[in-house]
């Protein structure tokens, strides 16, 4: 069973795992009070790796739709909670070196009411015009703490980790050679 929100190019490269590529993480982090140097609407955008990277998003995120914009080559980290009977598990983000740009729009989004949002998206590294996963993932974030080093924040789990796994049910009709003739 595949997951459909993968673009094939990304179940390819996951499958044959070639050499010659990566895949690139990167992190979105989405308020109202972040602006632009133009005075728009804007977000802080940052990617797991040493170096700057230019990437185009997609035409329907909320902030710069179908825009290439550059992400800021910083250590990040999701953490994800044990598989374990909690009401709402949740993860931890650490975002490492941000720079001043980023922590001035951070600190004025944390003393802010309004909800941080850090979405989520994956690149191949040879073909950065589109995420390859459709729609990115989005976490809300709670807790969040920052200095002029560092982001630390929780965000909840959007997926039910207690759930069975593989949730799909498999029944002879659908997938006729269970059956083992």
């Amino acid at each position: 069973m595949t997951d459909p929100v993968y673009s094939e190019a990304i179940r390819e490269a996951y499958a044959l795992a070639p050499v010659n590529d990566a895949v690139v993480h990167t992190l979105e982090i989405r308020h109202p009070s972040f602006v632009g140097d133009d005075g728009l609407p804007d977000s802080a955008w940052v990617v797991l790796n040493g170096k700057d990277l230019v990437a185009t998003i997609e035409a329907s995120a909320p902030v710069r739709g179908g825009e290439a914009v550059t992400f800021i080559g910083v250590y990040f980290e999701l953490t994800f909670p044990p598989i374990e009977n909690a009401p709402s598990p949740e993860m931890e983000l650490a975002i490492d070196a941000v720079t001043r740009e980023i922590f001035q729009n951070l600190d004025r989004a944390v003393k802010s009411r309004t909800k941080i949002v850090a979405c989520y998206r994956v690149y191949l590294a040879s073909d950065l015009t589109v995420p390859q996963r459709l729609p990115p993932d989005e976490f809300t974030l709670s807790n969040a703490e920052g200095d002029a080093h560092a982001l630390r924040a929780r965000a909840r789990v959007p997926v039910d980790l207690r759930a069975t796994f593989p949730r799909g049910l498999y029944t002879a009709s659908e997938f006729p050679g269970l059956l083992g003739r």
